[in-house]
């Protein structure tokens, strides 16, 4: 997801001596001031534009989708209550939530939706999820809380799009201007909490919206712009905030281990997709036994406790076990340096020296340096290139590459991670998504029946086929699953967080944070 949503599978916080995120039979109490330490300020007002990241996390704070995502990958019910689809998969009714308020006290109804899709769909105001609507003919009110949605063509993956904010969210009819990028406060939204003011680089302020269709506490919150990663935790440390996002994991091990007291964490299980990633088009790793040859030398957990200080968990596809997407089945690629070396040999390796390509930072570097290590052990020669994160992208976008650590997120339906990352492409010095080059008939022929299947049973099959492909071709092994951390102080009672380490999510967040003091 891109994002799209990255949704974990265990709950949002761990339970152990270390960790307090608050007793669930407590009585939650209203009132009081929240402040959250974040990594990010804002960057623009208007919510359907720059939609990602940082930005997303702040806006889902006031602004909603029709729908959302539980935890193991089902699609729940949000401002829309429920959904019918025609039996030729273009026609998309939902009957709206009764009663939902936006921020300015004006109910929300279906021509409110409607404006929110045609504005994003109308390419000169430049809307991130213009892409995401792009099989949509057009929009209709049918009746105040009913909206029907007409496609070109039939979509399985379509219903997935409305679970995110990053498609569109949901603004009342008018409420901002065509094509104007810069607006200079935000719309209303049917949020739990209300924007006030925003200072930036420094802080945004919200408040709790009395007239909410479900359940807030505090009143008001207040997000901190604090980019040093231990200026933000030393201050949830010293009470200036109350709770901080992205703690660094060397914290986190510490206070697994006891060293810091009277905090809280919440754990983002899967907010991070760790991968290796190969250049399929080029030499050297033009040659699938050499990609198998590495497969066979790494050690994944050891290269994500280097990195991640011993939190992660390896993976073998982009869904964690238990997920709604998750394969079984899929033959491992054990640890076998003997393996390994025979299909080093088998490759035509002669010890020649081949280089990876890394971002520059702590985590990644040592990622490489595992990795380039567990390889020299077949008698690879691995030599790092470290670059800053913009000459990085570049040269994986334009194939000038072999191989690299790379990142990646799913998305509440698989077809937009595999379809963006692997299906062909035409000029392989422009690899906006497939960096890897990879280009297989049978796979992107699968990809297409997966992409238009009606039939959920041969949809399934085919992605279980899809996943079996990019396993047996390795244009990328998956590494793992890296977490992401929240620190709270003694009396913040309630937060939790999605496998994505969202600030809100379907089944809790800030709005369901409470203080007892």
């Amino acid at each position: 997801m891109k994002k799209s949503l990255l949704l974990g599978l265990a709950l949002g916080f761990l339970l152990g001596p270390w960790l307090e995120p608050g007793d669930a039979a407590e009585k939650p109490k209203p009132g009081g001031t929240l402040t959250l330490g974040i990594q990010r300020d804002l960057i623009l007002m208007n919510p359907l534009i720059e939609v990602r990241s940082t930005e997303r996390q702040i806006r889902e704070i006031m602004f909603e989708s029709l729908l959302d995502v539980d935890l193991k990958g089902k699609i729940q019910p949000k401002l829309a209550e429920s959904w019918e689809i025609s039996p030729d998969g273009k026609v998309y009714t939902f009957r709206l939530r009764k009663g939902v308020k936006f921020h300015n006290g004006q109910e929300m109804t279906a021509a409110d939706v409607n404006f929110a899709m045609d504005y994003t769909m109308n390419p000169k105001n430049a809307a991130y999820g213009r892409r995401q609507l792009a099989l949509v003919s057009r929009v209709e009110a049918e009746e105040k809380y009913t909206l029907k949605v007409f496609l070109k063509k039939a979509s399985p993956a379509f219903l997935a799009s409305l679970t995110s904010i990053e498609t569109f969210s949901v603004l009342p009819k008018g409420s901002i201007p065509e094509g104007i990028e810069k607006i200079t406060s935000y719309p209303p939204g049917t949020g739990p909490f209300k924007f006030i003011e925003w200072k930036p680089g420094r802080e945004i302020v919200f408040e709790r919206f009395d007239n909410y269709w479900g359940k807030a506490f505090v009143d008001k919150l207040i997000l901190r712009a604090i980019r040093d990663d231990t200026i933000r935790f030393t201050a949830v440390r010293t009470g200036e905030v109350d709770i901080v996002e992205r703690v660094p994991y060397e914290w986190v091990k510490q206070a697994k281990e006891g060293k810091v007291k009277g905090l809280g964490f919440a754990e983002g299980s899967e907010a991070s997709w760790r991968r290796i990633l190969f250049n399929v088009a080029a030499p050297p790793f033009n040659n699938k036994q050499l990609r198998q040859a590495v497969a066979h030398a790494i050690n994944k957990k050891e290269i994500l406790n280097a990195a991640f200080f011993g939190f992660g968990e390896p993976a073998d596809q982009k869904y964690s076990r238990g997920h709604e997407w998750y394969v079984e089945g899929l033959a491992p690629y054990g640890y076998d340096l003997e393996k390994a070396r025979k299909l080093l040999k088998a490759a035509g390796y002669k010890g020649e020296t081949i280089k990876i390509q890394v971002e520059h930072s702590q985590i990644r570097e040592t990622e490489a340096t595992t990795l380039q290590a567990q390889l020299k052990k077949i008698g690879m020669d691995i030599q790092l290139e470290v670059m800053e994160r913009g000459a990085f992208t570049s040269r994986l976008r334009k194939g000038e590459f072999a191989f690299a650590t790379y990142g990646g997120s799913t998305a509440v339906d698989p077809l937009p991670a595999y379809a963006g990352d692997l299906s062909c492409i035409k000029d392989l010095k422009k690899r906006t998504g497939n960096l890897a080059g990879y280009c297989d008939r049978e796979f992107d022929d699968l990809l297409q029946k997966f992409e238009t299947d009606l039939d959920s049973a041969r949809r399934k099959e085919a992605y279980r086929r899809i996943v079996a492909k990019v396993h047996e071709d390795l244009p990328e092994i998956a590494v793992g699953f890296v977490p992401r951390f929240f620190a709270f102080r003694e009396h913040v009672k309630g937060f939790t967080t999605d496998g994505e380490g969202r600030f809100m999510w379907w089944g809790g967040g800030l709005n369901q944070t409470w203080l007892d003091k």
